[in-house]
């Protein structure tokens, strides 16, 4: 009996594509385990699990989408807990398309209730070798009906009536699409599409041998560059932020490359926290047109925020009657408003979003027992029951489920 495989019909050149990628996919593992950060068993989990949602959100961003025809992807991949790469806002509905910037393209739809929609236009992604940013771009300088319907073309060259300029050079411009939820029970989000205006109707939708070879290799690069770009920020966070428990920012114009939001303004810290211990963040509150504040892990995931509080907005959060807002950070629910339920992580990432701010004011953080959470609040803090506890959970869950339609 003949046991040897059957021939191999891929190309010599693609085989050898296939071998690359997955020794880019090894060494990228290799160095989310051996970092210091996967000490901890629940971290340690969590970075074997950021190397496989990797590879299903490199197959979303670079394998799949056609930029012929373009769709805004939504479930593929920023997810309440399944796909949480990049620390993503609980409070944002992203949508993700990817563009040719030679090409034109329609996009239409109707405005929700939400706080504000905006778009954000990229050069490539993290596999590509220019991702520099296009631009950013507000619904709210773009015309709309009464009905909130809006229509925009996205082209290289000027259009008339609200248009988006794309670089021609550009052959996979990522467009992502932030909303920003408040209310995440009332509010209505918005509808939008998007198609090629001046496709060429014989363009197959089936990608090349050489296409699937380019595209693998980014997926490999985007998967390496992601592992390599946060371990090194968490580092620079804990090193330049004088150690854990301590708010850092980086420099935001350093970061456009990398889709961070040139009008956003995130300080962060490495937070390290006993059973027994709770951090105090607090912070005067500016004009902002959107704060926020999440937990993500050391590998920059953000958490469960459906079935655990483990964010709050500025339409969330309460208010001290000083003006400040104080969050508690705790393993254990101290039974206060603003607690965040960091989900099983003792370290991980907190971090603050100040949007379209008058200023921006870096938080302070300072850990406390979690018996003297109380007597480190204010004397006017209320007190959140099980119970209610329980009911606010349960509405984030049914909110986030509504959210995304599932």
């Amino acid at each position: 009996m003949n046991l040897s495989p059957p021939p191999m019909h891929a190309p010599a050149a693609s085989q050898q594509v296939w071998q690359d990628y997955l020794r880019t996919i090894d060494e990228a593992r290799t160095q989310a385990l051996n970092s210091r950060w996967a000490a901890d068993p629940v971290a340690c989990a969590q970075a074997q699990y950021l190397i496989q949602m990797l590879q299903a959100f490199g197959f979303s961003v670079y394998m799949a989408p056609r930029q012929h025809y373009p769709h805004f992807y939504m479930q593929t991949i920023f997810l309440p807990f399944e796909a949480g790469f990049g620390a993503p806002c609980p409070d944002f509905q992203y949508r993700w398309s990817f563009l040719d910037g030679a090409r034109t393209y329609r996009i239409w739809g109707r405005r929700g209730t939400t706080r504000w929609l905006e778009l954000q236009g990229q050069r490539g992604f993290w596999g590509d070798a220019d991702q520099s940013m296009l631009g950013v771009w507000d619904f709210d300088d773009f015309a709309a009906g009464p009905d909130g319907a809006f229509e925009i073309i996205a082209s290289p060259r000027r259009h008339e009536g609200d248009w988006i300029e794309l670089d021609p050079a550009a052959a996979n411009i990522t467009l992502m699409l932030r909303e920003a939820w408040c209310d995440w029970e009332n509010e209505r989000g918005a509808e939008i599409r998007i198609e090629c205006l001046d496709r060429d109707v014989a363009a197959p939708v089936a990608l090349s041998q050489s296409e699937v070879e380019r595209r693998l290799k980014a997926i490999g690069t985007l998967t390496k560059f992601s592992v390599d770009f946060f371990l090194k920020l968490v580092d620079q966070m804990v090193r330049e932020g004088g150690g854990p428990n301590r708010f850092w920012a980086e420099n935001l114009a350093a970061l456009t490359h990398v889709g961070a939001n040139p009008r956003a303004f995130y300080p962060k810290m490495l937070f390290e926290l006993a059973e027994d211990e709770a951090i105090i963040c607090e912070s005067e509150i500016p004009k902002a047109r959107f704060w926020s504040v999440q937990v993500a892990d050391p590998f920059f995931q953000t958490v469960d925020y459906a079935y655990h509080q483990s964010s709050l907005n500025c339409a969330q959060a309460r208010i001290d009657s000083d003006g400040r807002a104080r969050f508690v950070i705790a393993r254990q629910d101290p039974g206060v408003p603003n607690w965040i339920d960091p989900v099983d992580n003792r370290t991980g990432v907190f971090q603050w979003r100040w949007y379209l701010s008058d200023r921006f004011p870096m938080p302070a953080a300072r850990v406390v027992k979690l018996r003297d959470v109380r007597a480190s609040l204010p004397p006017d803090t209320p007190e959140v029951r099980p119970q209610e506890r329980r009911e606010i959970i349960a509405r984030r869950a049914r909110a986030v489920r509504s959210r995304f339609g599932v």
